[in-house]
């Protein structure tokens, strides 16, 4: 059971209306950022929201998972500058929360606000052809699926549900600007293999640690990773192409469509899943590089043992 938003404790240790007097207060306190982040122009809305993730950061339990995750990646890095990496990543949450907030006032001006690029290599996204789109929690990546609507295809997108069911229900409702529909991750995986048998796209974010996963090397460590995106691309035949935003400056944004991953078509099923699956992890690796601030790992990536070859 996931733990409270504010609080160390799990929802699952306290008596049942306990729980929900503090998820109905979570709620309130979310909708009330929400309702803020909304009223203020654009850009300012980004600025508040990076404040705001800093001083979530000073009341989160969360903070050193965020640290310990970053040394495993930046083992070299200093203590100051690990701290730094450190509160520009709940910077960049307070951000998200304003991206998300905006959705749909991003999407009314996207034509000045959005770029759709199509990297070297890529295929223009469309209706012709399924594909299997994947993402990480990397940057503005709330703005991925509005590749769809963008290039005017169906493009169901699985999401994991909040603990606070209140929560949960006022993200979706901003989520609706993706206009395609939104499957929970428990149990989804059915609606995502009959999207595909109706000849439609489906989307997944696979950077977090899936423990029902396969083992594959994340960042030199071997890291239970979700291969189903590669494993439903080779039974479907479709492609799986990655789609990573960026955040540019004055408040744009750019959504990089990538090009197909592909593997040797001699070599036998499993070992094509996890060798694309490496892949998609390599390209996750090269953006978190270069922009570690932009991140979002809230939970523990890699195995215990890891973590403490590192401490």
């Amino acid at each position: 059971m996931a733990r409270f938003y504010f609080s160390k404790r799990r929802s699952h240790e306290v008596a049942v209306w306990q729980r929900q007097i503090v998820w109905r207060l979570e709620a309130a306190a979310i909708g009330l950022l929400i309702g803020f982040l909304r009223v203020l122009p654009l850009r300012a809305a980004f600025t508040c929201g990076g404040w705001i993730g800093e001083i979530v950061r000073r009341f989160s339990p969360r903070v050193d998972k965020v640290r310990r995750n970053l040394r495993v990646v930046f083992p070299k890095a200093s203590r100051q500058r690990l701290e730094r990496m450190t509160r520009a990543s709940f910077a960049n949450i307070g951000v998200a929360m304003a991206e998300l907030a905006n959705l749909d006032r991003i999407w009314r001006r996207r034509d000045q606000l959005v770029e759709f690029n199509l990297m070297p290599g890529a295929h223009t996204p469309g209706p012709e052809r399924p594909t299997v789109f994947v993402t990480a929690h990397i940057g503005p990546w709330q703005l991925t699926p509005l590749v769809s609507r963008h290039y005017n295809f169906t493009l169901p997108v699985i999401y994991a549900p909040e603990q606070n069911p209140y929560v949960d229900r006022q993200l979706n409702r901003l989520r609706q600007t993706f206009d395609n529909p939104l499957v929970s991750r428990d149990g989804g995986m059915r609606m995502l293999m009959s999207s595909l048998n109706r000849g439609e796209s489906i989307g997944m974010t696979v950077d977090t640690r899936l423990d029902s996963g396969e083992a594959v090397p994340f960042f030199g460590y071997p890291a239970m990773t979700n291969t189903a995106p590669a494993r439903l691309a080779l039974r479907y035949d479709c492609d799986l192409v990655p789609v990573l935003a960026e955040r540019l400056p004055n408040g744009r944004f750019r959504v990089n469509i990538h090009p197909p991953i592909v593997s040797d078509p001699e070599a036998d099923r499993d070992t094509r899943a996890l060798d694309m699956s490496r892949q998609i992890n390599e390209l996750f690796e090269t953006v978190i590089v270069r922009n570690p601030d932009q991140w979002l790992c809230l939970k523990r990536r890699w195995p215990k043992n890891i973590y403490r070859q590192h401490a």
